[in-house]
């Protein structure tokens, strides 16, 4: 299919949804485990959407530019292409050719495809939605005058952003040690009822290593060393 470039108001027509930034990114992060550099694509994606609400077009070398002007990071443009590969095998958005006015090739128009449903009047009442975070709000920023309004250096090295890469990484390193998504979860949860954690990466990693410790511990492949943790991870395993 070859759809017609042009303007935000114009691209919106493509539409298939009510776009929420935040909606689309929540959708994002359940269906994949992403590496550092793919969550910061994520979040440019879902400003870049904000427009055509959804829709939005643009080249492969002018989203790596921007990237890299927004994070300060380096992105190689084979990247970028494996990147939007991958969200439209997820169906997390759909890719189309694109033509201009003047019937020339244009840029890839993409259309956002899915993100988060609101619960039925039932669902919230069973499971009340929590509000959202600070972080949440704060990921998304308008796009003015057609152009790209980068993020402020408090966010790009706020503490939320390091904390979530964090959390990402420890995922992936002990994912591998047989600590799975739920369980993952749960230490997480117990940490927010922590107060006076004054370094989030260390604690964790040792609540992690613990939680590994008594799982080898109940197979009888590691002898566990009693701490101030114990009857916590107990706890959780049970």
């Amino acid at each position: 299919m070859m759809l017609l470039n042009g303007k935000a108001n114009e691209l919106s027509k493509y539409s298939k949804l009510k776009y929420d930034a935040e909606k689309f990114v929540r959708k994002v992060k359940q269906v994949w485990e992403y590496s550092d550099l793919q969550i910061r694509c994520v979040y440019l994606i879902s400003d870049l959407a904000k427009k055509g609400n959804g829709v939005f077009s643009i080249a492969y070398s002018t989203f790596q530019a921007m990237f890299e002007q927004r994070f300060k990071m380096k992105i190689s443009l084979s990247s970028v292409r494996r990147f939007f590969s991958l969200m439209n095998k997820l169906g997390l958005l759909s890719v189309h050719k694109a033509k201009r006015k003047n019937e020339q090739q244009s840029a890839n128009i993409y259309i956002i495809e899915q993100q988060c449903q609101e619960p039925t009047q039932v669902e919230n009442e069973e499971h009340p939605v929590e509000q959202a975070s600070e972080h949440q709000n704060s990921i998304s920023k308008e796009i003015q005058n057609g152009e790209q309004k980068p993020l402020s250096k408090e966010y790009v090295n706020s503490d939320n952003v390091q904390q979530e890469k964090i959390i990402n990484d420890a995922y992936i390193e002990f994912k591998k040690q047989g600590v799975d998504k739920d369980l993952f979860n749960r230490v997480l949860s117990e940490m927010k009822n922590k107060a006076g954690i004054r370094n989030f990466k260390a604690y964790l990693h040792k609540a992690l290593t613990n939680v590994v410790n008594h799982m080898n511990l109940k197979r009888g492949t590691k002898v566990f060393k009693n701490n101030k943790l114990s009857s916590f991870y107990e706890i959780l395993m049970n």
